[in-house]
């Protein structure tokens, strides 16, 4: 599923790894380790009988694409970051399920890390708006045939596989005409992929036209468009359209991220759209009840919590704040059943994010503490268990002891993710009067985010930095300068 927690997407949309890659979240549910390789494999259960799971290119795409060139396949590319709950759920889940390793013989399969420098080549060139993004691209010109955001089970996984490395063997949308909706939808897809919202919204909707009601890519091609449609800030047409199609979003996990997306645009809607808003809103958390009463077939553990902590937060923005907290020990309970069977901590942690997050919205943050403490010692070399902590420590006023596991996350973080450390640890030195601790750290975070290769790093958020910098530099003048004496 998506991720949700972010500043960029509202709380409603947090459930798969979200917009660009998120700072440390305070709270509630939204759409978000370490040494360098950090993250474990996936421990699928493999028999005599079953072919062993697929063993991906780590963060090589030029091996990657002069293999696949070599070969004569499709690349398939998992772009991915440790902090992204979603990935590690697909990682865990679905993408070491050995039943996909026929696909081999079509595909060569490599995992890039986006938030790595080794990787700015590819974040530059395909934009990212949902962590992970699954592409299927031409090795020959590096063109995008497929692509999928979020979540998938292993059947949808293998559709879409299967589908992209079709279109690259025959170039089969390239011989359509121009009209068809498969060439529009390829079109749709690259323009997502390029960034260029406004016009993969309308190729989207091009393609809805052209293949009516009977369209076999229907789903997908709707999926997309509220998608382009949320990212070029067309609200309005965007809590309209999602409002008019949710019950046509077919799949695992893409129906409740389906009704997140909505739920964004509904929430950006201006104060004289309130109609609209309260229509989108009801007919979402109407969805989002039907999907957690009876779960989409092929559905992860990961997928139920996060569709029900999408409404959890719905139904806390209408005021009902007895069925929100339902919706959290429901969500809990599903967390927690998957973490008791994980086969590993690395499994296990890929329940950590929304289970800390969940106790501290029902108030019962020690049970967090504990978790995320027991995570760190079993996984050390982990940025995020300790960041976590962090994080949770300080919404409980345990400052100091936030303040030391912060540090770890620093010691062990890189990449984009760091920027997004130093600001939370600049907040703790806040929190606890550290006036000239927290200038440091920001003057520290605003030369981390210039650092950066430019595809990785966010504008908006070095402006943000310099701004929170100003700000503090300001206040430490004003506490130093004398008071005047009166006469």
């Amino acid at each position: 599923m998506l991720s949700r927690a972010l500043a960029l997407l509202p709380a409603a949309l947090l459930a798969a790894c979200a917009a660009v890659p998120p700072d440390p979240p305070s709270s509630a549910v939204t759409p978000t380790a370490v040494a360098a390789v950090a993250v474990s494999e996936p421990v699928p259960v493999t028999s005599p009988d079953r072919p062993p799971p697929i063993e991906p290119i780590q963060d090589d795409l030029p091996l990657a694409l002069a293999r696949a060139r070599e070969q004569g396949k499709a690349l398939f590319v998992d772009a991915w970051a440790p902090w992204c709950h979603t990935c590690l759920s697909m990682r865990h889940y679905v993408l070491g399920d050995p039943s996909l390793r026929p696909l081999a013989e079509r595909l060569v399969f490599t995992e890039l890390d986006t938030d790595r420098p080794e990787n700015e080549a590819f974040v530059e060139r395909y934009k990212m708006t949902v962590w992970p993004t699954f592409f299927v691209l031409d090795p020959a010109d590096g063109q995008v045939t497929a692509l999928w955001s979020g979540a998938a089970s292993v059947s949808e996984l293998r559709t879409f596989l299967e589908e992209g490395s079709r279109a690259v063997a025959d170039r089969t949308a390239a011989s359509l005409p121009a009209d068809h909706p498969d060439r529009l939808l390829v079109e749709a897809r690259r323009a997502q992929a390029a960034g260029d919202y406004a016009a993969a919204a309308a190729a989207y909707a091009r393609a809805l036209d052209r293949g009516g009601p009977s369209f076999s890519r229907r789903s997908e091609a709707i999926y997309g468009r509220l998608q382009s449609l949320y990212r070029s800030k067309d609200h309005a047409t965007c809590a309209r359209f999602g409002r008019e199609h949710l019950a046509e979003i077919k799949g695992a996990a893409q129906p409740a991220d389906f009704t997140g997306f909505l739920l964004s645009c509904a929430g950006a809607l201006p104060a004289d759209a309130a109609a609209e808003q309260r229509l989108a809103r009801e007919a979402a958390i109407a969805r989002l009840r039907a999907l957690t009463r009876e779960p989409p077939q092929g559905s992860t553990p990961d997928d139920r919590a996060d569709a029900l902590g999408i409404l959890a937060g719905a139904l806390q923005d209408t005021g009902d704040t007895a069925g929100a907290r339902q919706a959290q020990e429901a969500r809990l309970a599903i967390l927690e059943q998957a973490a008791r069977e994980a086969k590993s901590p690395e499994m296990a942690a890929t329940h950590d994010y929304a289970r800390a997050l969940t106790y501290l919205e029902l108030g019962r943050g020690d049970e967090a503490i504990a978790m995320l403490t027991e995570r760190e010692r079993q996984l050390p070399t982990l940025y995020e268990p300790p960041a976590r902590l962090a994080q949770a420590l300080s919404k409980l006023g345990r400052n100091d002891e936030a303040l030391a596991a912060v540090d770890r996350a620093l010691s062990r973080s890189y990449g984009p993710r760091r920027t997004g450390y130093l600001k939370l640890k600049a907040q703790i030195q806040g929190k606890l009067g550290d006036t000239r601790g927290e200038t440091a750290t920001l003057r520290e975070e605003v030369a981390a985010h210039e650092a950066l290769a430019p595809a990785l790093r966010r504008d908006e958020a070095l402006a943000d930095a310099k701004r929170r910098l100003a700000e503090a530099e300001k206040n430490a003048g004003a506490k130093q300068r004398p008071t005047p004496k009166r006469n």
